[in-house]
């Protein structure tokens, strides 16, 4: 929780936060909780939905709409920072509300595009990149534009402040029983495209983790199904984007 600390007192100093979620079930990556003290804080967020290039536009826009309307985010703003796409209308968000210098901080879960978000604003890489809770270390502020600065050092936000079943995926203890709960999510998904990765349909069972097991060869002495690598497999699949469903 030291790093933690860190962040919140980061937050305090700043004069707003991107909240970065997933688009393929933002509702999930959001963090109520920290909403809700950004709100006691004082400080003006922007709820940032990265990686819309996975789900369809019809899908992204009913997410938009559903959490300008359920949060007290300055504005909703589609980006994918692999494609560059949301650049302009981000910024511009950002500047028509600053009319002054402004520090920004990036927080949200693990893998949800925070230091590649902070890349597109920077436009050129100044921040590693890698799915893994933690990468970025040190901190400098970079200039996005002539008023507004960024934190390198995007902050991630604890299990603690996740829902329940999002903490166990997230921060995974028992990566078997975090494989099923995100299977039950895929399976009520509105799309997906695990049976072409996998071959099956998604359902949470141990029959399903076994059958990717077979799939992929993850085998123990004996010939039997080795269901954790087959559970990291799906874990890791997901954190890639390699799996897509959506879902609000």
């Amino acid at each position: 929780m030291k790093h933690w600390r860190m962040v919140l007192e980061e937050i305090e100093r700043c004069d707003g936060v991107l909240e970065v979620v997933d688009a393929r079930c933002p509702n999930e990556f959001r963090s109520r909780r920290l909403e809700e003290l950004f709100d006691d804080m004082g400080k003006p967020f922007w709820i940032v939905i990265n990686k819309v290039d996975l789900v369809p536009k019809e899908f992204a826009d009913r997410c938009k709409r559903v959490l300008k309307r359920d949060s007290n985010a300055v504005d909703v703003i589609h980006v994918s920072s692999k494609k560059f796409y949301g650049f302009w209308i981000l910024r511009r968000s950002l500047k028509n509300y600053f009319d002054r210098e402004a520090k920004l901080v990036v927080v949200g879960f693990p893998n949800v595009g925070k230091s590649s978000l902070i890349n597109m604003l920077a436009q050129y890489t100044v921040v590693s990149t890698a799915p893994v809770p933690g990468h970025t270390k040190g901190k400098q502020w970079i200039r996005i534009s002539r008023k507004l600065l960024l934190s390198d050092t995007p902050g991630i936000i604890p299990r603690e402040f996740a829902s329940e079943d999002w903490a166990k995926i997230l921060f995974p203890d028992d990566v078997e029983e975090s494989a099923l709960i995100l299977l039950e999510k895929i399976e009520k998904a509105e799309g997906s495209n695990f049976e072409e990765i996998y071959g099956i349909k998604p359902k949470s069972d141990e029959e399903t983790l076994e059958r990717i097991a077979m799939r992929f060869g993850f085998l123990r002495k004996g010939g039997a199904p080795d269901t954790h690598r087959a559970s990291a497999r799906l874990l890791n699949d997901w954190n890639n984007c390699k799996l897509t469903a959506w879902w609000l």
